[in-house]
Parts: C-alpha cells; structure tokens; sequence
C-alpha cells in the first residue's frame, strides 16, 4: 500500500474536502468539454461511424483498425486520470483494494445505465449510480411498514440496479441520456404555441 502524496498546484493545497471536489469538478468538466468536441470532430465523425456499421466505414475509406485504436488510446488517457482522481482525490492512498473489481462493475453499470456511445449519459449514468442507495437509504423508513429491513436495502438495491441494467440492455441501449433527451423533446412541444 503507497500513501498518496498530498496534493498542490502552485500555492492552492489541495487538503480539505471542499477542496478536492473543487480539483474533481474542474477536471471532470475540462474533460467533458474536451470529449464533446473530439466526437463532434473530424477525428469523432469516423469512430461514430465504425461504432455503428465497421465493415461500412471500411467501405468508404475510414482506416477501421486506425479508428479503434486512436479511440482506444484517447479512452485510456481519459479513464487513466479517473484513477488518478480516485486514488489521490478520494481514496488517498494507492492500494490493490481500492480498484477491484466491484469498481470495474460499477464504471460499466454507469456506461449501460447512462446510455452506451452518450458523453451526457455516463454523468446520467454515474449521478444515478451514486443517487440510488442515498435514496433507497432514505426510503428505508417507508421500506420497513412495507416488509424490507434495514439489512435487506444492500439487496434491494442491486435486485433494482440488476433489473434496470437488463431493462436498459432490452429495451433502451441508449439509456437515461436518450430517455431524458425525448422528455425535454416531448415537454418543449407541449409548451410550444
């Protein structure tokens, strides 16, 4: 186990709690801004396209392998300063126990529930990730007159977190990101003159 160092830039000590969700915050909308524009790009036009039908974008000329892997490579840097963002920022401390596998798990629940191939869909994907035992804690009063213990929310909640994941893979691949996109579609026509 390595204790992380702690963390500074310039002058700023990044120590307190306020603080390092402040560093998080930034990093994580520089990085989304970032991703907005490389897939809306030159560069994102052909992995949209080798996302959706590779042996057409082979047909017209998009260098498929070459696609795959700048893509590859880009989602590397990406989800490499996630893990530096969870072992300096939040963990602390840099331990085989802090990335097992129920993280791995976790990451890919984000992606299906958030909407695969969607950059709005993964922060869907991972407030819904993080919102869903803050609420079921907090149903846990109206729970108990209904028959569920305390003890038994852990399995309520991936009983839930299971059966949306089957949902979403069935029925909607896109996930929340598509969902809340057709709402606000529907909701702006209802409110249109």
């Amino acid at each position: 186990m390595l204790s992380a160092p702690r963390l500074a830039i310039g002058n700023w000590h990044i120590d307190s709690p306020s603080s390092r969700y402040l560093l998080v915050l930034g990093t994580v909308t520089v990085l989304f801004v970032f991703s907005w524009r490389v897939v809306r790009s030159e560069l994102g036009r052909p992995w949209m396209a080798v996302r959706d039908m590779d042996t057409a974008a082979s047909v017209i000329g998009i260098p498929v392998a070459a696609s795959r892997l700048l893509a590859f490579a880009l989602s590397s840097f990406v989800i490499g300063i996630a893990g530096a963002l969870w072992a300096f920022a939040y963990l602390g401390t840099v331990e085989p126990h802090g990335f097992d596998l129920n993280l791995s798990f976790q990451v890919l629940f984000i992606v299906i529930i958030g909407g695969m191939g969607s950059i709005a869909g993964n922060l869907l994907g991972a407030a819904f990730i993080v919102l869903l035992p803050i609420l079921l804690s907090n149903a846990s009063r109206v729970l108990v007159h209904v028959g569920i213990e305390a003890g038994q929310l852990q399995n309520l909640q991936k009983i839930v977190l299971g059966t949306l994941i089957i949902a979403f893979l069935v029925r909607e691949p896109d996930g929340l990101a598509r969902l809340v996109r057709s709402s606000v579609l529907r909701l702006s026509a209802r409110w249109r003159p």
